[in-house]
């Protein structure tokens, strides 16, 4: 009987681990449902000064739009970049006031920080739908019970570029293009976490490389906004 309790109990646990990590609930937006030549560009952690500025002129050189994820407190101290990227016709998502490990927090807690920043994106000009990501894409229970609350999704991805271990921008390109397949929402970084400045030059550099490879292999990009309008899968 012991053994049995014993077994019981390590697969309750499991289970409730699995719950947590993996919430059978609420959507959680890996790829793009579609069997096109399209992916979709995002940056995480900006707007950051020079980085983001130097992703839109690439982005306007190339004519393609994006997707970016700002942080709550780097919009406060930067509303100007933040402003240029709406301009510009890119579109713009939460990605939390602080860049928290958010899915270890109470739920009020990430609440709070969504609605703070959906405020201040709003304060900038975003209009329509905030996409949102958690930071390090950690949607885990307390996100997840928080976004489904709200009939929100969370947007994943299926393309990680690896360009906050490395400002490579050859192995970033390489990274990402070995990744890719149609659909793919690809996570490039434009900055850094807790208003800190760091190195996106050779992110800059890798977004130059993997658009002009892309767009020679038939691929067209396209905003988050833009996915309820593509071809489903068959």
């Amino acid at each position: 009987m012991k053994t049995i309790i014993t077994a019981v109990s390590g697969l309750a646990a499991v289970g409730l681990l699995w719950v947590f990590f993996r919430p059978p609930f609420g959507k959680n937006i890996v790829h793009l449902n579609t069997d096109q030549r399209v992916v979709a560009l995002t940056f995480d952690d900006g707007p950051s000064p020079p980085y983001t500025g130097q992703l839109l002129d690439v982005l306007a050189k190339h004519n393609v739009k994006a997707t970016f994820f700002l942080i709550g407190n780097r919009v406060e101290k930067h509303p100007e970049i933040a402003r240029r990227v709406i301009a510009e016709g890119h579109q713009v998502g939460n990605h939390t006031y602080s860049h928290p490990l958010l899915g270890f927090l109470p739920p009020n807690y990430v609440q709070q920080e969504i609605e703070r920043t959906d405020k201040l994106l709003r304060q900038v000009g975003v209009t329509g739908e905030i996409v949102f990501r958690a930071p390090m894409l950690t949607r885990f229970l307390p996100v997840a019970w928080v976004l489904a609350k709200g009939d929100r999704a969370h947007v994943s991805c299926d393309v990680w570029s690896w360009d906050w271990t490395t400002q490579n921008p050859d192995k970033i390109t390489k990274t990402v293009l070995r990744k890719v397949k149609p659909g793919s929402i690809i996570v490039l970084h434009d900055g850094i976490a807790g208003n800190k400045d760091e190195n996106r030059s050779g992110t800059v550099k890798a977004t130059d490389q993997i658009i002009t490879a892309l767009k020679q292999e038939g691929y067209r990009f396209v905003r988050m906004s833009e996915r309820t309008t593509l071809i489903q899968k068959r």
